[in-house]
């Protein structure tokens, strides 16, 4: 985020934002704190390069948990809020976060995008599996651009014919401009 705060091309800056928050995608198949905090539980902590962040669980039904990461040198700070929902299926479970993800910049420029839905599959039968699905949507709030992403582009259908196009480790996407 510091590269994209640096730099003064507004698109550059937004691939850069794209970027980062795509490449959390593969990072965030883990789990390092407590999953269900209590209201009003908080987290702080610091990134090896001084940048701080702060956590509050603010709602428990829904469970909701507002962030705010600083960077130690100035350049920029992201915040908002994470609603965490699920879906049970038959043998799978989608989840997501859903809420803004907002990325300020030392500039003033703002970048605000969500995350996709993860499916975890192999519940009950089949091989234990997690998929990034749906889409990614980022905003550039202050140059009016706009990217879409659609993730998993892999499709099976059919019961006794079955036919499957795509990838699932395959993501398309585009950037365009958007009326002010």
């Amino acid at each position: 985020l510091r590269r994209a705060a640096d730099t003064t091309d507004p698109l550059e800056r937004f691939k850069l934002v794209i970027t980062f928050a795509m490449s959390s995608i593969y990072l965030c198949c883990g789990q390092n704190k407590p999953f269900n905090p209590l209201l009003g539980e908080t987290l702080q902590g610091e990134f090896y390069d001084g940048s701080k962040y702060y956590c509050e669980h603010t709602s428990h039904h829904p469970p909701i948990t507002n962030f705010l990461l600083e960077d130690v040198q100035g350049k920029y700070k992201m915040y908002g809020y994470y609603e965490i929902v699920g879906k049970l299926g038959a043998t799978n479970l989608v989840s997501g976060l859903r809420g803004p993800n907002t990325i300020e910049l030392h500039d003033g420029t703002k970048i605000r995008f969500g995350f996709p839905s993860y499916k975890l599959g192999g519940t009950v039968y089949g091989d234990r599996t997690v998929e990034a699905i749906g889409s990614q949507v980022f905003e550039d709030l202050t140059n009016n651009l706009k990217c879409v992403i659609t993730l998993n582009t892999y499709k099976k259908s059919g019961w006794i014919m079955q036919t499957a196009q795509g990838v699932k480790d395959e993501y398309v996407g585009m950037i365009y401009e958007t009326k002010k």
